[in-house]
């Protein structure tokens, strides 16, 4: 996700509790069922993984592209290609369980799951502005909405809570952001902001995070969509704020990362870009007390969560786009940060110190990072590859 020509265009706990991110949400061990993973933006899984991964099954679709992250659940990946078909895929197998073919539309943007068996849809918009619900078993649609500009960021789901309905976040390059009931597309409320809104929404306490291409953090009420706070960010930014312990975190297009201390509604800390640096269209995702990001400057980074300090900088071979995703190591103990880069290599590292552990050259190029779920990484290329790789047995 980023902004075209973004730059011409477009009381917290204690310190303690800041490093350990003991609030930070993970998405469930079975299931990768939006973009970042959950509504906190953690870019997290509860999946258990040991490396080396090796190749479960790779599937390559004729004349089109992929630049959204999959979504996994319920068995089945769910993605939509530039050309403007959606799948849903066995997990497993590949093979298609159904499709949707858009007219005169592409999917950039990730999917979004509901994990409530009594709402079985899954969210998706288009490059054309259009928000469709499916039934995730059949692909029936279920409902539409339309907005005025392309949906680059994945929906966010929100659970239904006491006398909340469910609801789906969707936000739109037509700078708004609307709340819809997730059962029937209705709108609850709708805020807009100055510019292109191109992150998926984050959510966290009752508020949600939008960086914009207006250079500012949003603080919007998640309930009647009242806007609370806005945080000048120096500059315009298409990536996906990570919340943990009273803090947002994550990157923009002028390369500076930042920290946002949101009961103050300021900058916590932010990290001033080193010569020749590179901007951030990469989400960044939280581990070991650091939020780990990926640069256009051939690298991935790792920044404390107390004070921005850089803990560790791993080069890579091409630019990393995409967004990390943290996953448990299971016989080494441990996190491991799992990435896709430009040059077509998936990694893992180490989360704590940013060594490397293992590659897989998969070729093609990845403007998306991977989803983990189930036992199974999967990233979907732009030379129109899906792949799904596994621990190896032993």
């Amino acid at each position: 996700m980023r902004c075209i020509g973004l730059l011409a265009t477009c009381v917290l706990g204690s310190l303690a509790a800041v490093a350990c991110a003991a609030d930070v949400e993970d998405a469930p061990a079975d299931a990768w069922p939006m973009a970042r993973g959950s509504a906190t933006g953690s870019g997290r899984s509860a999946v258990v993984l040991d490396v080396p991964l090796v190749e479960h099954w790779h599937r390559s679709f004729d004349k089109t592209a992929f630049g959204a992250v999959p979504a996994i659940a319920w068995g089945t990946i769910y993605l939509g290609d530039l050309d403007g078909t959606f799948h849903a895929l066995d997990l497993e197998t590949g093979t298609t369980r159904w499709s949707f073919k858009a007219e005169a539309a592409g999917f950039p943007s990730a999917a979004a799951v509901s994990l409530d068996a009594a709402l079985p849809l899954v969210v998706v918009g288009d490059d054309t502005g259009v928000v469709r619900a499916f039934d995730r078993g059949s692909g029936a649609v279920a409902w539409e909405y339309e907005t005025d500009g392309e949906i680059s960021g994945g929906p966010t789901i929100l659970p239904a809570a006491a006398d909340t309905p469910a609801r789906v976040l969707v936000g739109s390059q037509d700078a708004s952001l609307a709340c819809l009931g997730l059962a029937d597309g209705r709108v609850l409320w709708k805020h807009s902001i100055a510019d292109q809104i191109r992150c998926s929404p984050t959510v966290a306490d009752g508020r949600v995070f939008i960086a914009g291409c207006d250079g500012k953090l949003h603080v919007i009420d998640a309930a009647n969509g009242a806007e609370t706070a806005a945080v000048p960010i120096d500059g315009p930014t298409g990536t996906t704020p990570a919340a943990a312990d009273g803090r947002v975190f994550f990157g923009t297009e002028g390369g500076v990362f930042f920290a946002i201390d949101v009961q103050a509604a300021a900058v916590a800390w932010r990290v001033a870009p080193t010569t020749g640096g590179q901007a951030y269209r990469s989400s960044a995702a939280l581990a070991e007390g650091l939020a780990i990001v990926g640069t256009r400057g051939k690298a991935v980074e790792a920044f404390s969560l107390v004070d921005g300090s850089r803990r560790w900088r791993q080069p890579t071979r091409g630019r990393v786009d995409g967004s990390p995703v943290i996953v448990s190591a299971g016989r080494d103990g441990g996190q491991l940060v799992l990435v896709a880069d430009a040059a077509g290599r998936i990694a893992a590292l180490h989360a704590a110190s940013g060594q490397p552990t293992w590659e897989f050259d998969a070729g093609g190029k990845f403007t998306a990072g991977p989803a983990a779920a189930a036992g199974r990484v999967v990233a979907a290329s732009d030379d129109g590859t899906v792949w799904c790789l596994r621990t190896r047995s032993p």
